[in-house]
């Protein structure tokens, strides 16, 4: 989880950093940040939570962006994409949600501006991603430079979309052993994983776009970022890809379940049918010897219960033969 500064009362800022170029750098406070951003040759990332009613004060007052591109940091629904403004660009990336209790494919939006020797991010709730490159920031290990803090970024997201697919990747391959084991697979597990997938292939598509169109980014990226980003998009491409093979096997193992099904459902239902078959002449017989009519055959003998047990013993054993010669069952 991302921990808080120490900030008096509630407020959009969640942490505030100026790098050192040596890949440490300063937690600012809300005073150190607006002294540091006056300051254009210091580099500063400023990551926000948009759910204050604040956010603007550090979007429009402190960090002096257009209207246009806080529109489009703040606006409501987002998938990923790249926009490019006149001081700089806008991006808004997904990342998986690791918060205690969720669903990975329940993703966080992470939304960037980047501008030279500025980084903003915007999210709604805690993402784990975040938190690893600040705690790599506090011990000294973090990135050299604005730009390298970005391709850090998207490295690090893409990093936790690998270890969902090799989750997701081993729990379809524990479904696929015990479909050839014989064992029972339950059917929500394989619609968890279903979803799942459906999730990260809908947003991951576009988010492979948004890190291609990164690596081809600003004239003040440096190469290094260039290849550091192109590369989290190769990997990321190399998940989609999975992601889509992993649909397949869902699929094969799902049309699995229903042929298992339909066939049990088929074999319950003829041998309702040989017993229906069965019975059919029986019931007639004790129907028909039911009736409240005079006439009845044995009602006066004393072994005529016996001798009609005996005769639908016989009904029976000849229908039931009949159905063995004709290969029914």
């Amino acid at each position: 989880m991302e921990s808080q500064p120490a900030l008096e009362g509630e407020t959009a800022l969640v942490a505030a950093y100026e790098l050192d170029g040596r890949g440490g750098g300063e937690l600012l406070s809300v005073r150190g940040l607006s002294e540091a951003w006056a300051d254009p040759s210091r580099m500063l990332w400023m990551h926000l939570d948009f759910r204050h009613e604040d956010v603007g004060r550090y979007l429009n007052d402190l960090a002096q962006l257009d209207e246009a591109a806080v529109e489009a940091l703040l606006e409501e629904d987002t998938r990923p994409r790249v926009g490019k403004f006149r001081n700089g660009v806008v991006s808004t990336l997904r990342g998986i949600n690791l918060n205690p209790g969720a669903a990975p494919e329940d993703l966080i939006s992470l939304r960037i501006w980047i501008a030279p020797n500025r980084l903003i991010t915007l999210r709604r709730r805690p993402l784990r991603s975040v938190s690893e490159v600040r705690e790599r920031i506090d011990s000294g290990d973090g990135a050299l430079s604005i730009p390298d803090l970005l391709a850090w970024l998207t490295e690090t997201l893409v990093d936790k979309v690998g270890d969902v697919a090799h989750q997701i990747d081993d729990g379809l391959g524990e479904l696929e052993e015990d479909q050839l084991s014989d064992r029972d697979i339950e059917p929500d597990d394989l619609s968890r994983f279903r979803r799942s997938l459906i999730t990260l292939r809908r947003f991951m598509g576009p988010q492979r776009d948004c890190l291609e169109q990164l690596a081809h980014g600003p004239d003040w990226f440096d190469d290094d970022t260039k290849v550091s980003i192109r590369e989290s998009a190769n990997q990321l491409s190399r998940y989609v890809e999975d992601f889509h093979a992993m649909q397949e096997r869902a699929l094969v193992l799902q049309e699995h379940l229903f042929s298992e099904h339909n066939e049990r459902m088929n074999q319950r239902m003829y041998m309702l049918a040989i017993v229906t078959t069965v019975f059919l002449p029986l019931s007639f017989l004790t129907g028909l010897l039911g009736i409240n009519v005079g006439g009845i055959p044995g009602a006066d003998n004393p072994y005529g219960f016996a001798i009609f047990l005996a005769i639908t013993v016989v009904v029976g054993g000849w229908v039931m033969l009949l159905l063995k010669r004709k290969r029914w069952w």
